[in-house]
């Protein structure tokens, strides 16, 4: 008896791959091209207003989001906004809040096919920021992220998310 019922437990492992793999071989191949990849600079190039600012306290252990959009956006003033050109300089206007993007100068990518990290440079100081994705030329928002650390331990993050104007 047990040996039939090996033979069975055989035979229905047999029939279940083969199901598994008759379904894998249907699969239809992709066909198309993808075209040129799209311009990192001419999705970045324009003006950004901010339109949510939230911070992420990572040693919370309720690891809660808190909208602190209220530091920058009161509805009376303009909120603060980024303007990044095509020759990779950028400004800033900030009426209300803190300024956590330097003065302006230049900007750029660590890799430009293929970014991660905006960078702020000025006379003084080189800004570094984990891009929330990558925006195209015809995208709308744009989310930056600043990383605050203490002792090379992540603290805090805190989220800009931005509405493209022009």
């Amino acid at each position: 008896m047990k040996k039939k019922m090996n033979h069975i437990s055989l035979y229905g492992t047999l029939v279940l791959a083969f199901v598994a793999i008759a379904f894998n071989a249907c699969k239809p191949e992709p066909t198309g091209e993808l075209g040129e990849p799209f311009d990192k600079v001419a999705g970045m190039t324009g003006t950004w207003e901010l339109s949510s600012f939230t911070q992420q306290d990572l040693n919370s252990p309720v690891k809660e989001t808190r909208d602190l959009s209220s530091f920058y956006i009161d509805g009376n003033v303009t909120p603060l906004q980024l303007t990044f050109n095509a020759d990779r300089t950028y400004s800033i206007a900030l009426e209300m809040g803190k300024n956590y993007f330097g003065e302006g100068g230049t900007w750029g990518f660590d890799d430009d096919l293929y970014p991660t990290y905006l960078e702020l440079f000025s006379t003084d100081d080189t800004l570094v920021y984990n891009l929330g994705g990558m925006v195209r030329e015809f995208d709308q928002d744009l989310a930056i992220e600043y990383r605050r650390d203490c002792g090379g331990t992540a603290t805090n993050i805190y989220t800009f998310e931005f509405n493209r104007l022009n």
